[in-house]
């Protein structure tokens, strides 16, 4: 976890949440309007302000508990690859990281409200991949892609269906685009990979 040097308001995920923030409250609810917020974060290199990074206690985090065979190849030496005050650290900037981007979707989520536009705006919240975070002494993500890569977020708030409900379906990235066609009335193409989880989001 490194602090950013810069103020908090000029990180990449600060000037997403605000571009979108003003795209949106150009949106009167007259037009149909499609907007995709791309946040960076979390991703290594962990540099996040200190603001976020002051919300957790570094401390009480816990690295994973690896077997005797594995935990027999990471070293002592603190400032080593795979230590354990190198796995905290990656996990503190992480952590950090992912609450720096939940402030900025609360305040694209906020300015939809303000502008009258939540009630009839679908909104989707998913990520392209997941992160080991040490996990099998690796970083980043790739093959073989367990639970902690492959295993990713998603949200998704539509008007008419079912509210606070989940669902352990499996379910890809590919059914996004059918699924948005599909709640806005859209023919799907037929060559389109994927399908609508519009029956899902119906219950």
């Amino acid at each position: 976890a490194i602090p950013f040097a810069g103020r908090d308001d000029v990180t990449h995920s600060a000037f997403v949440g605000e571009q979108t923030c003003a795209y949106l409250e150009q949106q009167t609810g007259n037009q149909p309007f499609l907007c995709i917020a791309s946040f960076y974060s979390p991703h290594a290199p962990w540099y996040v302000p200190q603001t976020y990074l002051d919300m957790y206690d570094r401390d009480s985090l816990r690295i994973t508990q690896f077997p005797p065979e594995i935990d027999a190849q990471r070293p002592d030496d603190p400032d080593a690859l795979y230590s354990d005050a190198q796995l905290l650290s990656a996990k503190h900037g992480y952590y950090a990281m992912i609450t720096e981007v939940d402030h900025y979707v609360g305040r694209i989520l906020a300015t939809l409200e303000k502008q009258g536009l939540a009630g009839n705006t679908v909104v989707v919240f998913t990520s392209d991949h997941g992160e080991w975070l040490g996990d099998h002494l690796r970083y980043g993500k790739g093959y073989p892609g367990d639970d902690a890569v492959s295993r990713v977020p998603l949200i998704i708030r539509a008007p008419d269906t079912l509210r606070g409900q989940s669902n352990a379906a499996v379910v890809e990235a590919v059914d996004i685009v059918p699924t948005l066609l599909d709640l806005c009335a859209v023919q799907i193409p037929p060559h389109l990979q994927g399908a609508s989880l519009k029956s899902l989001l119906h219950g």
